[in-house]
């Protein structure tokens, strides 16, 4: 079945047969009449059949033999063998729009890969072989669309993350596929699609629970390959900082261990303050368990202090990078593709470390009230932060979505009422580009996760 090409305009262009642009995500032309936008610079094919006649063998796969006796000897004997689940159309479409949404020339605002992990790159190999997979990338794919475009979600979008919810559950029921990494990974592009449908402004996704539990029940919690190594490096961020929140996300401290160590970044300081974040679960589990029961909370503050004071100087390492990388030549120069990839990094992995210091910092003046020098640290922490979203600006709405988390940090540290009135505001905007504000309480979502990481029974 060849393929010859047919262009790379946009379905909507296409149908109404205007030209386009070819601009990613969306075309000129669709951003303009705020429709969605599919397909836009990607290659089509048009596929010409080929006569086959199927013929069943013994290992339950198909075997494909052409019908014209016109060939030689040789090669009739070279059949094609395919698995029963050979990807249909549909299936080639679903692999198409997915690619396209996860290009690494898309813009670092709506870019997939960017914003949320190298793994996504080897799923589509993936489609195909687990239904709850593919599902789950069609309702991401489907949303993404839509969110790119400005529209409101779609009930397109809703029905297929819906399905792929259902889908998931039978996976999950099934001892084998529940373990798989495609399942998983089915899990984590879930987590992925809620960003686009909207949480409501939550903390607690529901996905990143469900992930932990699939890592807990499997006789290995780290990763097992390659692909998996990848995954956990999106994976272990959503189930660490939902862990701050939620307490049924109970996990050993080996298990938080083996989440995080990651041979990708082990020996980076962004790797490096993510295994200190794995520290806090355990820790404030502990305290707020010394809390109710009265216990001496000295031993408690002896542990975690030396864990805060390794954040302080692992964040001077990630904010010295980006100031270093600001300065230097490479900025003045016209940006390359990598260029553009270190500063949006470089810059993320700050913000980042802003808000596991804030986590400790929080941490410590639960364990010791007293202590005056994380009191006055914090206003940094928070000054820091509200600067920090200020840059990211250039990357809203995908690419700075993790500034969200980074100013729920900074309110919970400071009880000053102006800095918090500050955070409030950047956080409403920010959650404006992913959320509906009318259904959104920030205060109170803000308020659970204050009392949580200090420490509150």
């Amino acid at each position: 079945m060849p393929g010859v090409p047919t262009g790379r305009a946009c379905d909507a262009c296409r149908k109404q047969k205007k030209k386009c642009d070819e601009r990613q995500p969306a075309c000129g032309r669709c951003l303009r009449l705020k429709v969605g936008c599919v397909g836009s610079g990607q290659q089509r094919f048009t596929f010409k059949q080929q006569q086959f006649s199927p013929k069943s063998n013994q290992s339950g796969q198909m075997t494909l033999a052409p019908r014209s006796r016109s060939r030689s000897t040789e090669e009739e004997k070279c059949s094609i063998e395919i698995p029963r689940t050979y990807p249909s159309n549909s299936m080639t479409s679903l692999m198409n729009s997915f690619v396209g949404a996860i290009k690494r020339s898309t813009d670092l605002r709506y870019n997939m890969w960017w914003s949320f992990g190298i793994f996504l790159e080897d799923v589509p190999r993936r489609l195909g072989s687990n239904e709850a997979l593919d599902r789950a990338v069609d309702a991401v794919t489907t949303a993404h669309a839509g969110f790119c475009t400005h529209q409101p979600v779609s009930t397109k979008a809703l029905a297929k993350y819906s399905y792929a919810l259902k889908t998931l559950r039978v996976y999950l029921d099934d001892p084998l596929q529940a373990s798989a990494s495609s399942t998983l990974c089915a899990v984590m592009i879930l987590l992925l699609c809620q960003t686009f449908i909207g949480n409501n402004g939550q903390m607690l996704s529901g996905h990143a629970q469900g992930a932990a539990s699939i890592l807990h029940a499997r006789k290995n919690f780290g990763p097992r390959d390659d692909f998996e190594r990848k995954l956990f490096l999106s994976l272990r961020g959503s189930v660490l900082f939902e862990g701050l929140y939620n307490d049924a996300i109970d996990l050993t401290p080996e298990e938080w261990d083996a989440l995080v160590n990651n041979d990708f970044d082990q020996d980076e300081p962004s790797g490096q303050i993510l295994r200190c974040l794995a520290r806090a679960p355990v820790i404030m589990k502990r305290g707020k368990q010394a809390i109710r029961d009265g216990e001496d909370l000295i031993p408690l503050t002896m542990e975690a202090r030396p864990i805060y004071e390794k954040c302080k100087l692992l964040l001077g390492e990630l904010k010295a990078r980006t100031v270093d990388f600001e300065t230097s030549e490479l900025s003045t120069m016209p940006e390359t593709f990598m260029a553009r990839i270190l500063r949006a990094h470089y810059l993320r992995t700050h913000g980042i470390g802003l808000a596991i210091t804030a986590f400790f910092n929080c941490i410590l003046q639960a364990l010791d009230p007293s202590d005056y020098a994380c009191i006055i640290e914090s206003r940094s922490l928070v000054e820091d932060t509200l600067i920090h979203a200020q840059k990211a600006n250039v990357y809203r709405p995908v690419g700075a979505g993790y500034v969200i988390m980074c100013l729920s940090a900074a309110w919970a540290v400071t009880a000053d009422p102006q800095l918090r009135s500050m955070v409030e505001v950047a956080l409403i905007d920010y959650h404006g580009d992913f959320v509906n504000r009318s259904y959104v309480d920030i205060r109170r979502e803000l308020e659970r996760a204050s009392e949580n990481c200090f420490l509150w029974p």
